[in-house]
């Protein structure tokens, strides 16, 4: 009796740990039905949780108190590898930013308003991607890349769309909506600690934030 009942006991044991130990330390949802939850930060700006949507509108009294910078969600986090994805709409934006950050930042996709007729004023920062190989500075600008197709904030105001980041090795597979690019640079390699994103003037929401990593 003793000898059956403790290789079965200890096969259960083995098959329970195989099954939730891997999803509970590799995954992160974030359906925003709470202000406050470990693992996420939003701040420099009044950020409102509904109907599992994050949303905030940009106030131009904090976007001068803070320098020149938006309201901002963070996700820390220490990764290398793994798949970042959410769905936003923006409404009237001047950019918007989503940033990966370890020391220093290491990649950032920003769409932008470029037109002279903005609503919020035109943007002199342009839709982009930039990559930094190493550490990033002042003298250290990093290598700007501009995917053929990729969309500006014209092209997704008013609507909801879908970002999705997938990082492998040195290779980021970046999916914005319709479009979808394949960038490859030495700083999507690098180690990772934190996911942001943020927004300048009109006012932005977020939705079904995921980050999963091995």
């Amino acid at each position: 009796m003793i000898s059956r009942s403790i290789p079965l006991a200890f096969s259960l044991l083995t098959l329970i740990c195989s099954v939730t130990t891997p999803s509970s330390a590799a995954e992160v949802v974030d359906n925003f039905s709470k202000a406050k939850i470990e693992g996420r930060l939003a701040e420099r700006g009044d950020w409102k949780f509904e109907n599992n949507t994050a949303s905030c509108v940009a106030d131009p009294e904090l976007y001068k108190k803070y320098s020149n910078h938006g309201p901002i969600l963070k996700w820390p986090r220490e990764f290398k590898e793994g798949t970042i994805e959410f769905d936003m709409k923006t409404s009237d934006c001047q950019r918007v930013v989503f940033t990966l950050n370890g020391e220093g930042h290491i990649f950032r996709v920003t769409l932008a308003d470029e037109t002279p007729d903005a609503p919020a004023g035109t943007s002199k920062v342009p839709t982009r991607v930039i990559a930094w190989a190493t550490q990033s500075s002042k003298k250290n600008k990093g290598d700007t890349i501009k995917p053929k197709g990729m969309p500006d904030l014209p092209a997704v105001n008013n609507k909801w769309v879908k970002v999705k980041l997938i990082v492998k090795g040195n290779t980021g597979e970046l999916t914005i909506g319709d479009f979808h690019a394949t960038i490859a640079h030495a700083a999507l390699a690098r180690d990772k600690n934190m996911a942001m994103l943020t927004f300048a003037h009109g006012e932005l929401a977020v939705r079904n934030f995921r980050m999963v990593t091995p």
